[in-house]
Formats: structure tokens, C-alpha cells, sequence
């Protein structure tokens, strides 16, 4: 790992390349990251438009999903926090 870092400091033209290649990877995970976040917000309003034509009550469900990811997200971060004391 030593020699790939000096490598890219001994080396501008090496530094540039590798830069240029992590920022064309971000950007494409942040594309992917958007994409999903659209699909599931479309499929949230899709959910909703649903239940207000079946005559459900809507802020009951709504506060129900709410509670569901808030205790999802609960444990994600006691997950990471287990998992950040391991390391």
C-alpha cells in the first residue's frame, strides 16, 4: 500500500489519473444512489394514491411506516455503533 502511495505522489501524472477515476466513480454511485431514491419515491406516492382510493385512513398508515423505519433505523445505527466498538 506504501508503494502505491508514493508511486501517486512521485508521480502528478499518476495523481491526476487517479483522482479523475475516483471522481467518475462517485459520481456513478451517486447516480445509482438517485435512481433508487426516485423508484422508491415513486412507489411511495403509488402506495399512497392506492390507499386513498381503497378508503383507508392515510396518516394512520403513514405513522404506522413511520414507526416501522424509525425502529429499522434504531437498529442500523446500534448495528454500526456495535460494529464501529469491534473494530
Amino acid at each position: 500500500m506504501e508503494q502505491v502511495i508514493s508511486l501517486l505522489v512521485e508521480n502528478p501524472l499518476y495523481l491526476v489519473i487517479a483522482v479523475i477515476l475516483s471522481i467518475v466513480v462517485l459520481l456513478l454511485f451517486l447516480r445509482k444512489i438517485l435512481k433508487l431514491l426516485v423508484i422508491i419515491s415513486a412507489v411511495g406516492i403509488l402506495y399512497v394514491a392506492y390507499l386513498y382510493w381503497s378508503g383507508e385512513n392515510i396518516p394512520e398508515v403513514v405513522k404506522g411506516i413511520e414507526q416501522v423505519l424509525d425502529r429499522a433505523l434504531q437498529k442500523g445505527v446500534e448495528f454500526l455503533k456495535q460494529f464501529a466498538d469491534q473494530q
